[in-house]
């Protein structure tokens, strides 16, 4: 009985010091986990320092939130979009980056060579798992929602340590479309648009159904309900459709290349001249159609938008205030508004 006693005392014993021992373990402070766009888990012992980056839509979010440095390659398709990204202008260095191949088909053995502790993935559940699987490097799945996802400045700034920086512009974006939002509840009857999106055809009658930007700008998409949309958000419309329309302006992708469609071949072709907006030359630029998404050009460009379509609503002062204030507390470039209207020109 006593031996009973006294083996219980002892396990008792045990479990009480192993439970102590198990609480006052602590964490590691940097330690980091957040569920992915695939839902898979993703774990760091402290903030990536190296990250390979194989999302075009997370390479603008690591630029604002002032971590282009940790950066040490791209991929090819993050690669392609340079010249159209704020970086090529901020950080022209960054152009040499390695380029680590495409998505589908990366380059495992440069990529190791790198010794990166984080990968930014634009893909699946199955290409980031095959990813981390091949270099033992943490993946992160990172995918453009619809909508207004501002979870990604929270989801990468904590994988980078920047997370005070994420919440800081989250809090301007958000700020700055409630904002606008406020002011067009004035607009009594919302004018149109229709978008035309280069295309290595030059096809004039490729569109996209969907634009945050025009939305947010109280602007009615005249293809919002025609044609069929592809996986990739455009759709194909006839050009009796396009005839028929009578949109206020067109918006018109920003050209890339020499072959691209500008405003003077749809000012010069007689089929369009009795088109309402081509006949009152109101054909405006935009490049976040070109781009990747980034909520800073998708918000700004809504101000443009606004102030084209509103000048009565939308002032100039609170245009340039609001074009100033985005990049500023975004990208870090202070008085913009006059560089920003001239890449729009």
């Amino acid at each position: 009985m006593k031996k009973s006693i006294l083996n219980f005392a002892f396990i008792s014993f045990i479990i009480m010091v192993a439970s102590c021992s198990k609480n006052k373990i602590p964490q590691s402070s940097d330690s980091i986990q957040i569920n992915d766009y695939s839902d898979r888990i993703v774990s760091l012992s402290k903030p990536a320092e190296r990250i390979v980056v194989m999302a075009d839509n997370a390479f603008m979010v690591v630029h604002e939130l002032g971590a282009l440095d940790k950066i040490v390659a791209v991929d090819s398709k993050t690669k392609g979009y340079w010249d159209l990204y704020l970086a090529s202008k901020t950080n022209p260095e960054l152009s040499s980056l390695p380029d680590v191949g495409k998505t589908k088909n990366p380059n495992y053995e440069l990529i190791l060579s790198l010794n990166p502790d984080l990968i930014l993935l634009k893909g699946n559940k199955e290409s980031a798992d095959i990813l981390q699987d091949k270099t033992g490097v943490p993946v992160a799945n990172i995918i453009s929602k619809t909508g207004y996802d501002f979870e990604i400045y929270s989801t990468i700034g904590k994988l980078l340590g920047k997370e005070k920086e994420a919440n800081a512009i989250v809090s301007e974006l958000q700020s700055r479309k409630e904002k606008l939002e406020n002011l067009l509840t004035k607009v009594s009857e919302n004018k149109s648009a229709y978008i035309v999106k280069q295309n290595s055809k030059n096809n004039l009658f490729k569109t996209l159904k969907t634009a945050d930007s025009l939305a947010l700008a109280s602007i009615t998409n005249v293809a919002a309900d025609a044609g069929k949309t592809d996986e990739w958000g455009f759709a194909e419309i006839s050009k009796e459709e396009f005839l028929n329309w009578s949109p206020d302006f067109i918006i018109l992708d920003m050209p890339t290349s020499d072959s691209a469609i500008t405003k003077q071949m749809l000012s010069d072709d007689a089929t369009y001249q009795f088109q309402k907006a081509i006949k009152e030359n109101e054909i405006y630029h935009t490049h976040s159609f070109s781009c990747p998404k980034d909520y800073v050009f998708v918000i700004a460009e809504a101000y443009y938008y606004a102030r084209i379509a509103y000048p009565d609503i939308l002032s100039e002062k609170e245009y340039k205030n609001a074009i100033n204030s985005l990049f500023e507390k975004t990208y870090g470039i202070k008085n913009y508004y006059e560089e920003w209207k001239a890449s729009l020109d």
